[in-house]
């Protein structure tokens, strides 16, 4: 039985049929109740994503409570050609929604009543109130003071917010849009500084290439909807609307339309009205032409070029230009070449060109632009060149695409599968922080002589005991090869060659920056020496062709690597690993991200610098000592330690905010403590001091590490972005 509409208010698709966004909506509906503060959220994501859809559905939620908060959504439009026309229709259109709000009525907005409507409407306190807000509306504004009206305009959903005592949620979608209005800066300009008054969040969502002014509290991009989300929201709206697809077709679909929600519903739409069945990629094949021709996505490419070149001529000339770029998608041309083979005029160009990157039709890097890789708009640019410039037959055209897509679906879908088959490197690479991890989970050579044949339950109990470790770098940046080098794409796929930038120390220092070349390659049994030099030289050259100073190679072979590769890899100081020790350290990674000790109490402190407060310090220590019957001796130790390391913080860290944070972290055995402070780093003055002098800083320069040292059993300088951690530990038994 198909779920009924009725708790739908502005979203669009049923909720049984809103696949993978949820979490989307939870994290923009925790803004949007949040209290005051951090008022202002910038939304963004590629065309067709479904941005719009997740924020109708975070509207519908708000306004189904009924609580304390007061939804209100707004979307530019094509037809607001001036500031003052949209400000009046944003008037019109909040009093609408907080009318029917107020009344928990819902059908009020889908009856869109018209301005006098509206004042019978309202509740009879709000009369006057709505009155006035209605007035507004019936002008267009004073002649010389639009900029004023405007302003009056917006600022109605915080008016209410004031005289309702309640919170408002302001969400003003597809804000890109305002580029095609006139005054639309001043819309823009007007919206942003209003998020700064109390007690109203303000959402404002646009193209991800689109760039909005102003100081965001926080930014949201909404990701693709992903491979699994997109088949299974296929599956459904073929069931819904009784399209018979097959597994294949599904997968293939998804695939080809970049798992974008919009292109999606596009297709299913146009297989459902020809009445068309999904069982085989010649189905696909077929319906993806007609759709491409005259059908659901031709017109959604269509609105696109129309946007860009509204003159048929201009728009023909653009297409003929940006085919001729078909199959160069990684090379990068000179806008203005574009501009001269289109045959736009120099003051409509820069219109288009936005256009063009709004809905990513191209990729823009200063005054050069590539063509992306979308696979519709592609197919879409060769059609209507075809066809509208070169003058072929519509016969030929459609025979063309129809078996260019079949030649293409198997080794599309053998890419897809290799892709969901990869180990992930450019996550597993991503997760590194400076962790110590066991060596065994890199080296290969010791993974198989250690614990070839055991269990993954055994590896996992024995390995978190191995004390031959590992420091990983930290990194910030991780991105496929093909992406750094084009060339590389011929031999590399974008999962399986990554190549990730960071450091191997939180110092930040030149010498301590560092790159990871790694790739997953393929090999039945174990990877041999050829094998493994091809790629060991391929990923060495492509280091040497980007200029990389300080880099190590990965290699990840599904079974590992033959003993003469790992001499070959040793040689060349690169890491060999087998996929299991991948899924292994991915696991290890995530399990010292996430893992709780049951065991660990922790207390926190914040004291001020100077004024002997870390006195205050040493009786919390006192304390806790005292509930765990701690040695003294240990106790008193620790306590002239954490004097020394709060004095040094205070004298020697210059804080901005003048504050030290310790934290006292209690195990049965033993206990750490750690003292931070935001200002100038330790390591820093430390290599400073170390660089003039040949002792050791530690006796020099009343740090005092050597004291601390000398009473703790552990002691571990960290820098952090922006100051210093000193954790300190000391054992109250014998470790193990």
């Amino acid at each position: 039985m198909r779920p009924q509409r009725e708790n739908m208010v502005l979203a669009r698709v049923r909720p049984d049929m809103f696949v993978g966004r949820e979490d989307d909506v939870e994290r923009l509906y925790l803004r949007a109740i949040a209290g005051p503060g951090q008022n202002l959220v910038r939304v963004s994501g590629a065309p067709g994503v479904g941005t719009s859809e997740i924020l109708r559905n975070l509207y519908d939620r708000l306004f189904r409570e009924q609580r304390f908060v007061i939804p209100f959504y707004f979307s530019l439009r094509e037809g607001d050609l001036t500031a003052v026309s949209a400000a009046s229709r944003f008037v019109y259109e909040f009093l609408l929604q907080l009318i029917a709000f107020r009344k928990s009525d819902s059908a009020l907005i889908a009856a869109s009543p018209d301005v006098c409507e509206l004042q019978k409407l309202a509740p009879l306190a709000d009369a006057d109130w709505v009155k006035s807000l209605c007035d507004v509306c019936e002008v267009d504004g004073p002649l010389n003071d639009e900029r004023a009206f405007v302003r009056s305009a917006l600022s109605a959903p915080f008016r209410a917010a004031a005289r309702f005592k309640a919170r408002v949620c302001v969400i003003i979608d597809d804000i890109h849009g305002s580029d095609s209005i006139e005054g639309g800066s001043v819309l823009i300009d007007q919206i942003v500084s209003n998020s700064g008054i109390a007690n109203c969040a303000v959402i404002l969502a646009t193209r991800r290439n689109f760039e909005v002014p102003g100081q965001f509290d926080e930014s949201v991009a909404i990701g693709t909807l992903g491979f699994e989300n997109a088949a299974t929201m296929i599956e459904l709206l073929a069931a819904d609307s009784g399209v018979v697809v097959s597994e294949q077709v599904r997968d293939l679909i998804a695939d080809q339309l970049e798992a974008n929600p919009a292109m999606i519903r596009a297709f299913v739409r146009g297989a459902a009205d020809a009445k068309k069945e999904l069982g085989s990629y010649r189905d696909a094949a077929i319906t993806y032409s007609e759709e491409l021709f005259r059908g659901h996505l031709a017109a959604h490419c269509d609105r696109i070029f129309e946007r860009a070149a509204s003159d048929p001529g201009a728009r023909n000339g653009l297409i003929n230009a940006l085919s001729s770029m078909i199959g160069q998608k990684q090379i990068w041309f000179p806008l203005e070449v574009l501009r001269e083979r289109s045959g736009i005029s120099n003051n409509d160009f820069d219109r288009t060109a936005r256009c063009l990157l709004d809905d990513e039709v191209i990729v823009v890097s200063g005054t050069s632009a590539r063509l992306s890789s979308g696979n519709v708009l592609t197919d879409y640019i060769q059609l209507r060149n075809q066809i509208d410039v070169e003058r072929k037959s519509e016969a030929l055209v459609r025979s063309a695409m129809i078996t260019r897509f079949l030649r293409r679906a198997p080794e599309r879908m053998a890419r897809e599968y290799r892709r969901r088959a990869s180990v992930g490197l450019q996550d597993v690479l991503m997760r590194f922080d400076l962790q110590d991890v066991p060596l065994a989970l890199l080296d290969n050579r010791l993974f198989r002589d250690r614990y070839l044949g055991l269990s993954d339950q055994e590896i996992k109990s024995r390995i978190s005991a191995d004390t031959e470790t590992f420091k990983l770098p930290q990194f910030s940046y991780a991105a496929p090869l093909a992406d750094h080098l084009s060339n590389t794409a011929e031999y590399t796929e974008p999962e399986r060659s990554i190549v990730a930038s960071g450091f191997t120390d939180k110092a930040y220092r030149e010498e301590d920056e560092i790159v990871w070349l790694a790739a997953e390659i393929d090999s039945k049994l174990e990877a041999d020496p050829d094998l493994t030099r091809e790629w060991a030289d391929r990923l060495t050259n492509a280091a040497v062709e980007l200029g990389y100073q300080r880099s190590r190679l990965w290699l990840v072979a599904p079974e590992g690597f033959s003993p003469g590769a790992l001499e070959l890899l040793s040689e060349r100081n690169a890491f060999g690993s087998s996929r299991r020790q991948v899924e292994l350290l991915r696991e290890t990674l995530r399990g010292k991200d996430e893992a709780v000790d049951a065991d660990l109490k922790e207390y926190e402190l914040t004291v001020p610098a100077g004024e002997d407060s870390e006195l205050i310090a040493v009786h919390a220590l006192e304390e806790i000592a005292r509930r765990y019957e701690f040695p003294l001796k240990a106790v008193n130790q620790v306590k002239t330690a954490l004097v020394e390391a709060s004095i040094n913080a205070a004298e020697h860290g210059l804080s901005p905010d003048r504050r030290i944070h310790q934290k006292f972290g209690v195990y049965p055995d033993k206990i750490v403590v750690t003292v931070s402070n935001r200002g100038l780093r330790l390591i820093d003055k430390l290599r400073q001091q170390s660089a003039v002098e040949e002792e050791s800083p530690d006796t020099r320069r009343g740090w005092g590490l050597g004291l601390i040292r000398s009473l703790m059993d552990e002691v571990r300088i960290e820098s952090v972005d922006d100051g210093t951690r000193i954790v300190m530990t000391k054992y109250l038994k014998t470790p193990a």
